[in-house]
């Protein structure tokens, strides 16, 4: 039997009545990490830790657990709480909260979480079971900013979510006295974007805990971002330390620097950086390092080239990584014979430029897990190679596809959009859909431009037709309207698909306009869909299971799905297990902007049934492109006015959880707001404000949307600034990074928010540099149009918490680039 202690609290003083209510109640968005606090729909690990919060859960008195293992059951009437229907052990309870571990037995997806007193269930909540999730612990108990303690070069962290350890300690247990139990997944950390040293092992004193330590490599700060790994996935990110202040750090760029139109940086390294000049004659783009570590810009060896003619820069990134690389070239031929056998690698834990020669001339460079580098080659047919960015050495990838197509292993390839499903049924309209268990969903029709036939179809891995299931007689597929201009799917949008540079599936992607989502749990494939006499909309499902007849779950007489742009939106909400889509009262079928919704329609999954919720009063917000999105389980979208340009001054909210909605109106000082911005890591909404009487974007400042709530506040535009554009949001340390613009004298400057407090510091400009990031189009000679601005050069990266823009001088023209470390 060990004895515990607790890295965390839940206060046993909240909601501690002496007479509760008989059945325990279930916060429905309060089921999250307990180390994180990520708002639900949360993500956790088996073995993780999991907080959950409502009404008469535990004791009145409180209950903290002393020794080990942890009790899966106490009191009288007894108190459990099951994940999945399994008990799990009990760290703390009180009748608001209780914080738990999910047991290790726990599969993989959605959860369901109840809270059982005696014989009484709760109504379930939900949360995300994951893959080894680092959750790591931190100095303010809320998931964010500095973690750890450093001593002697090493950093010591706190973390949960790693997964099982070798040997298997139970879920609720402690470690043998003499027992060293080590994650049995690969831990790897970076600071600052630069490997180190990392172990990891269970906590003696801490259920579900791991004791991390790692090395600190030479010249870490205290604003660097810690990243921990474990197989290939990265949880909540921290800082080594606290800052008072962000840091500028700038240096000058040589002359030919100047020249720069293109910028590449690593997510991962603040100040590593490329920059490059246009292509030239000899298919080359002149580049430059800048290395704020080492204080230097030099010059980029090898001519750095890449397939993409028009690319602003050939350097490539990886998201796992912080090196650079591009082709050496220059390409002596077409893109598709390849560019180059060789390639120039930039690595920050190098001074000197890495040369590595390829088996074959390379057509893409992409990123790969554990941080390597993917080379697509030009061979017959393509294959590919890994190539690690510190070594230099070249490999095949291991397991199915190594060597062979990329995107092969059992991938899906329609890219052709053509599956025949039988009566002349061959187009594809929506993308397949994985149904596990090597099998995909396809939906498909007679003729895209005039829908008279369709089917469902289930397809293997190889595209063969396993089965199909004709539409229910008067009902077809309802496919979105043809943008008449605009750019089809990216490469790659079907599994195993084309892709490559500058890849795509073209205009034939136009056709991929139906809406479907496929729910796992009951296996059932979804599909929105329209009566042929264009008198009623419905939900269609096909039932995997059995050879069924098809589900219709028609939406309310006269009310119909917002089908007047070019992507119709279907809105997965994870805790209640509902679907949404927003809805009017006209059956469109033409592009509209703005399209306008002035209610939506909701399918519960569980029950199949269609419920009608209307929009306050008699409010419209606006579907067009990605107006209407959503966050944490939150749709949201802004109201509908044509004649204020594409300005808003209400949002419209629907609770997928509590299926209903609100508004959230501007405080009196503003007058309309734009470029909406999402944070999910805080439920929050930020937008450009304008002030009464002006048409100003940002002339009032920032606009912050508390969605969960249901509040609405101004970060008001600083003395001295005519305006405030939003640039970046930083979750890491809850920052926001905003340019100031400035009429007298003329120039901009960085700001940067605390989203937590309020407060805000203004970053003071370096000597001789009067724009950061961009610059205004220039004055024009009289009777001239003014001369274009050149493009911005700027690169903003939470997972870092850095900024990279080029200043410039009061000429306008290039003078240096501009580091903001944030904290």
């Amino acid at each position: 039997m060990g004895t515990l202690r607790f890295g965390f609290t839940i206060g046993f003083a909240a909601l501690c009545w002496g007479q509760a209510p008989s059945a325990p109640v279930l916060n429905q968005r309060g089921a999250v990490n307990a180390v994180t606090l990520q708002p639900a729909p949360s993500n956790v690990s088996p073995g993780g830790l999991l907080l959950i919060t409502g009404i008469n859960l535990g004791p009145v008195a409180g209950f903290r657990a002393t020794t080990t293992p942890l009790p899966t059951s106490l009191e009288d009437p007894p108190l459990e709480v099951r994940i999945n229907n399994r008990p799990a052990p009990i760290f703390e309870a009180t009748p608001g909260a209780v914080t738990v571990q999910v047991p290790l037995e726990t599969p993989l997806g959605a959860a369901q979480i109840v809270v059982r007193r005696g014989t009484v269930n709760s109504a379930p909540a939900r949360v995300n079971v994951v893959a080894p999730f680092p959750s790591l612990r931190t100095a303010n108990g809320q998931g964010f900013g500095a973690g750890g303690s450093v001593e002697g070069g090493k950093l010591r962290l706190s973390a949960a979510g790693l997964g099982l350890t070798e040997p298997r300690v139970n879920a609720g247990e402690l470690p043998g006295a003499d027992e060293a139990a080590s994650p049995r997944q690969t831990v790897r950390a970076n600071v600052g974007g630069i490997a180190a040293e990392v172990s990891a092992k269970l906590s003696a004193a801490k259920v579900g805990e791991f004791e991390i330590e790692l090395t600190l490599p030479e010249g870490a700060k205290a604003s660097d971002v810690v990243a921990i790994y474990a197989g290939n996935a990265a949880g909540n990110r921290v800082t080594l330390g606290v800052e008072p202040a962000a840091a500028v750090e700038y240096l000058p760029l040589p002359e030919a620097a100047r020249a720069a139109r293109g910028l590449a940086a690593s997510d991962l390294r603040p100040g590593f950086l490329a920059l490059s000049a246009p292509r030239n004659g000899e298919g080359c783009w002149p580049s430059w390092v800048v290395d704020f570590a080492r204080g230097a810009v030099r010059e980029v060896p090898d001519c750095p080239a890449a397939a993409n003619q028009n690319a602003a820069s050939p350097f490539q990134t990886n998201p796992d990584s912080a090196v650079l690389a591009a082709f050496a070239g220059p390409a002596t031929g077409p893109a598709a014979q390849g560019v180059s056998d060789k390639l120039t690698v930039l690595n920050p834990a190098q001074s000197e430029s890495l040369a590595v020669t390829l088996p074959a001339r390379g057509i893409n460079i992409g990123g790969a897990p554990g941080g390597n580098l993917n080379v697509v080659l030009a061979t017959n047919p393509p294959s590919n190679v890994l190539v690690n960015p510190t070594t230099g050495e070249v490999s095949e990838p291991a397991g199915p596809g190594g060597g062979g197509q990329p995107g092969g292993g059992g991938g899906l390839n329609l890219g052709n959009l053509q599956v025949d499903l039988g009566d002349d049924v061959k187009q594809l309209v929506a993308q397949p859909v994985n149904l596990g268990q090597g099998a995909f969903g396809v939906l498909a029709v007679d003729n895209a431009s005039a829908v008279t036939r369709a089917k469902f179809g289930v397809l293997n891995a190889a595209g063969a037709v396993q089965s199909t299931r004709p539409f229910p007689e008067t009902w077809l597929p309802l496919l979105a309207p043809v943008q008449t201009q605009g750019p089809g799917l990216p490469g790659g949008i079907l599994p195993g698909g084309p892709g490559g540079p500058g890849g795509g599936l073209g205009a034939a992607a136009a056709i991929l306009r139906g809406a479907t989502i496929f729910d796992g749990q009951a296996r059932v494939y979804w599909v929105l869909a329209r009566n042929a006499a264009k008198s009623a909309d419905a939900f269609i499902g096909f039932a995997l299971a059995g050879n069924a007849e098809p589900i219709i779950r028609r939406l309310a007489e006269g009310t119909f799905i917002a089908s007047c742009t070019a992507q119709t939106r279907l809105f997965n909400i994870d805790l209640s297990r509902r679907i949404a889509v927003s809805t009017g009262v006209t059956p469109e079928s033409e592009v509209k902007n703005p399209c306008s919704a002035n209610a939506f329609a909701v399918l519960d999954l569980a029950a199949r049934t269609v419920t009608a919720i209307n929009l306050p009063g008699q409010g419209e917000f606006s579907v067009s492109g990605n107006s209407a999105n959503e966050m944490s389980d939150y749709v949201y979208g802004t109201n509908a006015d044509p004649g204020r340009q594409n300005r808003s001054d209400t949002i419209y909210v629907l609770d997928g959880v509590g299926n209903s909605t609100f508004r959230l109106d501007l405080p009196p000082e503003i007058a309309t707001f734009n470029n909406l911005t999402p944070i999910p890591e805080m439920t929050l909404l930020v937008g450009q404000a304008s002030a009464q009487g002006s048409n100003v974007a940002g002339g009032a400042g920032l606009v912050i949307f508390d969605i969960e709530n249901q509040q609405a506040r101004l970060l008001p535009t600083p003395a001295g600034f005519a305006a405030v554009q939003l640039l970046a949001t930083f979750p890491v340390t809850r920052k926001l990074l905003a340019r100031g613009t400035r009429t007298d004298p003329a120039g901009s400057q960085l700001l940067l928010y605390d989203l937590v407090t309020g407060d805000l510091q203004i970053l003071a400009n370096p000597p001789g540099v009067n724009w950061v990031g961009q610059v205004p189009n220039a004055p024009g000679t009289p009777g001239q149009p003014p001369q274009p601005a050149a493009p911005p050069l700027q690169h903003f990266s939470p997972r870092s918490n850095a900024v990279h823009v080029l200043g410039y001088g009061a000429n306008r023209q290039p003078a240096g680039m501009i580091l903001v470390r944030v904290n």
